[in-house]
């Protein structure tokens, strides 16, 4: 995936191959890239790696898989305290008229902080660069979720997240028991809340998301991750 082509305009079922597993996987180190804060500052993953494991998930206000996620993830949080818990906001799943690509830091930081303000979402909220060089390594997918011990050892990974299976790993890692990394089903955006994240993007986003659904459907089933 070139550079040119990682921050598209609009969205197709070609911009996501489910049968090429990029990124970091389970037992890999992380990388500790840099990042900003909604306030424009930099910082790196490391300064949440200090005390606790990081579940560190990726999203954006476009992505209805996040969207939907907000909720459960959030009662995780308070479940479990002995995890920290930081969202990467990566480029725009859906992206439309409303809200389009990011062509700057300060455009994607903006979006980020409609996000966290839109979705009640209450973790801190760490901003990719428009190039997606953070994304890129963790394997470019719109809602991934990343376990990071202390000592940076990926300790799981999936490239689709899903609250109900991540309240039993994230039980284990807490109590600091081993887990085996797998692949989560993906859960089906067809929520409500799901429905209204893609109009955050607006029309052609809603547009583009429904012309491609059947082969979306049909890459996800591929390889039966739903």
């Amino acid at each position: 995936m070139t550079a040119k082509s990682y921050g598209y305009r609009r969205f197709t079922p070609e911009e996501y191959d489910f049968t090429v597993d990029e990124g970091v996987q389970a037992g890999d180190t992380y990388k500790d890239v840099p990042l900003q804060t909604l306030d424009g500052e930099t910082i790196h993953l490391s300064d949440y790696l200090r005390d606790k494991p990081l579940v560190l998930e990726t999203g954006s206000m476009t992505c209805p898989m996040y969207g939907q996620s907000v909720p459960p993830m959030m009662k995780l949080i308070q479940k479990y305290p002995e995890l920290d818990h930081v969202l990467m906001y990566v480029r725009e799943a859906h992206p439309g008229e409303l809200q389009p690509q990011h062509r700057s830091e300060a455009e994607k930081i903006r979006a980020a902080k409609k996000t966290k303000h839109r979705y009640r979402d209450g973790r801190t909220i760490l901003v990719d660069d428009v190039k997606g060089s953070a994304h890129r390594y963790y394997g470019t997918m719109p809602n991934s979720i990343f376990v990071i011990s202390q000592n940076g050892k990926i300790l799981f990974r999936s490239i689709w997240n899903n609250a109900d299976d991540m309240d039993a790993i994230l039980g284990a890692i807490a109590r600091g028991e081993p887990v085996q990394s797998r692949e989560l089903k993906a859960v089906p955006p067809f929520s409500l809340r799901a429905v209204r994240t893609l109009f955050m993007g607006g029309i052609v986003a809603v547009w583009d998301f429904v012309r491609g659904l059947p082969r979306l459907v049909g890459n996800h089933k591929k390889v039966g991750n739903m």
